[in-house]
């Protein structure tokens, strides 16, 4: 009896076909956003649009991480943990210095000025995080840095005074703080607020939106009234895992993000206000410096970012950055 494999080996060539068209690619994607914040909700917006626009081929879970810090998620990334993290400048800057230029001290002027050099050192940027085995989907404003604190702070000598926040584990930034006669207390993020409740913070660093939703105000309940500049953030990816997702998927994706991106833009500078017209409600005070103070202080934030080049920031990204703000000024008219 002769026997006619090919109907057999047909079938079989239709169950791997269908196989690999159902196959789904699944991202855990952590954030240290709280729950029901602008963050929050805008990650959960990704992951519902993913899911749609790509039929179900790729998955975007939106993980809690309250109890990691930035540059923790992006361990776990490596070791395969998760597979995507939407964090600040903070946990940027520890995949790679350059994102430094983001956390100059009164650096930008405007969100205007900040969204315009992002876009021209973003090439740049991406290169640099894909040399690291990362892929970058979109930014993610986080709101405009202002100085929270227990007492005032209407000058430059009551600022060295205060033991003030800083991100812990670049040592770097710390000795650079204290050169420049600052009293600089490192701490993981989610020891924040311990360290105000324990005496061991006086001044925090945050955007009105994250010390509101942290409730920090709490704790520290002066504002010094005069931006440090913006919070900036990003959502990146693993290079491995979004190699493996189908191209056409890849554009989905990334028009998913590009809208979410767009929504925050739109949407955080609103809340961020928002946020400071509910604290002052509560009890916030506004620290005001007078004109003279408020030159001490921009000339101090001179002088610190001069510090940081080449040894925070490296050089030829801070002259770039400097050139590309220095432009967009021209050409507004302002300095």
């Amino acid at each position: 009896m002769s026997f006619n494999f090919r109907p057999w080996f047909a079938a079989l060539l239709l169950l791997g076909a269908a196989s690999v068209a159902g196959a789904q690619t699944t991202i855990r994607l952590a954030s240290p956003a709280p729950l029901g914040s602008v963050w929050h909700k805008a990650l959960k917006q990704f992951e519902s649009e993913v899911r749609t626009a790509t039929s179900g081929r790729v998955v975007v879970r939106v993980i809690g991480a309250a109890q990691d810090d930035e540059a923790t998620m992006i361990s776990n990334m490596k070791i395969g943990r998760q597979h995507a993290a939407s964090i600040t400048v903070v946990g940027l800057a520890s995949v790679d210095p350059a994102f430094n230029i983001f956390t100059i001290p009164m650096f930008f002027a405007t969100y205007d000025e900040y969204r315009a050099v992002r876009a021209k050192l973003e090439p740049m940027l991406r290169t640099r995080l894909e040399a690291k085995g990362l892929v970058l989907l979109n930014w993610g404003d986080s709101g405009w840095v202002y100085l929270f604190s227990k007492e005032p702070v209407p000058n430059v000598e009551a600022l060295k005074r205060a033991r003030l926040y800083t991100s812990a584990g670049d040592d770097q930034f710390v000795q650079l703080y204290k050169q420049n006669g600052f009293n600089p207390r490192p701490l993981p993020f989610t020891e924040v607020q311990s360290g105000l409740m324990t005496g061991l913070l006086d001044a925090v660093p945050s955007t009105p939106l994250a010390t509101l939703a942290f409730q920090w105000y709490r704790n520290v309940p002066q504002m010094l009234d005069l931006g440090l500049g913006p919070l900036a953030g990003a959502t990146v990816v693993d290079a491995k895992v979004w190699n493996t997702i189908a191209a056409n998927d890849r554009t989905a994706i990334l028009a998913a993000a590009k809208k979410v991106q767009d929504g925050l833009e739109r949407d955080v500078p609103q809340q961020d206000e928002q946020a400071k017209a509910e604290m002052l409600k509560r009890g916030l005070k506004l620290v005001t410096p007078d004109a003279a103070n408020t030159k001490a202080f921009r000339d101090m934030a001179d002088r610190f970012a001069v510090s940081m080049k080449g040894l925070i920031v490296p050089a030829d990204v801070y002259d770039q950055g400097t050139r590309e703000r220095d432009a967009f000024r021209k050409t507004r008219g302002t300095k």
